[in-house]
């Protein structure tokens, strides 16, 4: 056998015998020819690091570029080494740069031939990334996520039916905290070991990184398959929990995604299979998801969106407006004040696209950006609360805040700084909150509300009527008034069994010294029967819709009755 071997490589030339080893290593191969300065270095390198050929007539020079700039100097004065016989060995670890132009840690080894002179002619090693991911994982057993594309790759035709099966191990680290990593590493290898017993032999399991893994079934002709075998896997691993006397109480999530997505390109399929995941995730405990398109472009415009707050707030605000509506005393109709309102539009390939509150502040919530829009809008509001004294002088300013800017940012302070600057009484800023937004009275809330109750700036309490609101709410926050929902206005003004409750809820809230004011008013009518049940405040589209400053002021400036 080894004879044939030598035969074999004996009868190729060594262009070629250099491609076939190339072929069969993962490491990328190389011959440094160093007194003629020429580098060739495996095809597949060039694919993967920024380079345009493999064989470089001008080594010094062109290898220099595709090494991380911090690294040049050491590689370089190695090279000299050799070359000036101080070195026999080349073994270091450095960086090369990707086709991103981002580093790549690798591993440099080779040897150096001398010629008959004694000096060194050529230096013929191998690089391979040290970063790379593991191709197996010892710990399940399982093949990883290398050997899981090289598989897809690996097929004859395109992938056309079949689906790929996202696994992952709900609350995982509270195992591994709690009992410790050698447990959690037979928690691992036992969901893999029981989700193999539940696959045919047309179905393949692969570890991907942690505490999730993939199933690939290049077979299937429907998702029911896919729904079969979450079912078999469930049973299989309650089976086992209670083997185990619930040692370990635990569950999976699984997001599905077809087979032939594969085909639209290795990164589109990624991020469409790393979706499936966390959508199942995001329904709770247990939760399985198959991939929807729409779903996905609902997440990708989030993500635009998010962008586009970025940039705005990055960009002095840009595309941040705010729209005021009017509040009105309910017995005079005179206007009081205002609530502050964001607005916010972005730039898309139509143009600039309006997009809803309901859209936009939850996703500021979510990324913190609520609290420097939030800062933003608090002191445009303020600024128009100090020119609308000019002309109604008790004039009020209602904003928005959120529990984020209350337990992240320093939002009471930001409110100081605002009353301060624009020289306004504290109670002409009042502060808005949604009941559901402070369920848990957390010393951060606590500290907000007692820094507000001190300086004397009303607190009221947002959409009264919805959710969690109660009299109970009412009566621990201590508002300055509450803020009837605009539904639960409508629901009264047309309904016999909601005018009623509504119309009991008044004096109740009256009873413990706390005001109230209706939002939603759209009809005269409306007005009226507010009247009657002797509401304080009035905000509605009946005394004027949100708009931006300058038409308010043309509005609202005289401080006449707004009807």
């Amino acid at each position: 056998m080894i004879n044939d071997i030598f035969r074999v490589f004996r009868e190729q030339t060594a262009e070629i015998l250099f491609e076939i080893i190339t072929e069969c290593i993962d490491d990328y191969l190389y011959i440094f020819d160093l007194q003629n300065n020429t580098f060739e270095i495996s095809q597949s390198a060039v694919n993967r690091f920024n380079m345009s050929k493999n064989v470089l007539t001008d080594a010094a020079n062109e290898v220099m570029k595709v090494v991380y700039e911090e690294d040049r100097e050491m590689l370089a004065k190695h090279l000299a080494d050799i070359c000036e016989g101080r070195e026999n060995v080349h073994n270091l670890h450095y960086r090369w740069l990707d086709k991103e132009g981002m580093p790549v840690w690798i591993n440099c080894r080779g040897i150096v031939i001398i010629d008959q002179q004694g000096k060194a002619e050529y230096l013929v090693g191998c690089l391979n990334e040290t970063g790379n991911k593991r191709r197996a994982d010892n710990v399940t057993g399982l093949l990883g996520g290398p050997e899981f594309l090289a598989y897809l790759r690996a097929q004859k035709e395109p992938i056309s039916k079949g689906f790929f099966m996202h696994v992952g191990i709900d609350d995982f680290g509270a195992i591994n905290s709690s009992r410790g990593a050698d447990y959690g590493n037979y928690i691992l290898k036992s969901v893999a070991g029981c989700m193999k017993e539940c696959l045919s032999d047309k179905q393949r399991i692969y570890h991907l990184v942690a505490d999730q893994y993939v199933i690939v079934d290049l077979d299937a002709s429907s998702t029911e398959d896919a729904v079969a075998l979450k079912e078999k896997i469930t049973d299989k691993l309650h089976n086992f929990i209670v083997d185990e006397k619930y040692e370990a109480i635990f569950s999976i999530s699984i997001g599905v995604i077809d087979a032939a997505t594969f085909c639209e390109g290795t990164e589109e399929c990624r991020k469409k299979f790393e979706f499936a995941l966390k959508q199942a995730k995001s329904m709770g405990k247990n939760g399985f998801y198959v991939f929807d398109q729409n779903d996905y472009e609902d997440f990708l415009q989030k993500g635009r969106i998010v962008a586009a707050l970025r940039n705005a707030i990055v960009n002095n605000y840009e595309g941040f407006e705010v729209n005021y509506q009017p509040i009105v005393d309910c017995q005079t109709e005179q206007i009081i004040g205002a609530e502050a309102l964001m607005r916010f539009s972005m730039i898309t390939e139509e143009g600039r696209e309006f997009v809803s509150p309901m859209e936009f502040i939850p996703l500021l919530e979510e990324t913190g950006l609520i609290i420097p829009a939030g800062r933003y809008i608090l002191n445009k509001a303020a600024a128009m609360c100090c020119e609308m004294q000019k002309y109604i002088p008790d004039f009020r300013m209602n904003v928005n805040v959120s529990y984020v800017q209350i337990l992240q940012g320093n939002v009471e302070r930001d409110i100081l700084d605002a009353i301060q600057k624009y020289s306004l009484q504290p109670e002409c800023l009042c502060v808005e909150m949604t009941e559901s937004g402070f369920m848990d009275m957390t010393p951060s809330f606590c500290k907000f509300r007692k820094t507000l109750d001190k300086n004397g700036i009303p607190f009221v309490i947002d959409d009264f009527g919805t959710g969690y609101s109660n009299l109970h709410c009412i009566r621990d926050m201590n508002p300055s008034y509450v803020k009837m929902d605009r539904d639960f206005t409508a629901k009264a003004m047309n309904s016999d069994r909601d005018y009623e409750l509504y119309k009991n809820i008044i004096p109740m809230v009256h009873s413990i010294n706390v005001r109230i004011c209706a939002e939603g008013i759209e009809e005269k009518e409306w007005l009226l029967k507010m009247k009657e049940m002797k509401v304080d405040y009035l905000q509605g589209y009946y005394f004027g819709r949100p708009c931006g400053k300058k038409q308010f002021l043309q509005q609202y400036a005289s401080g006449i009755n707004v009807k």
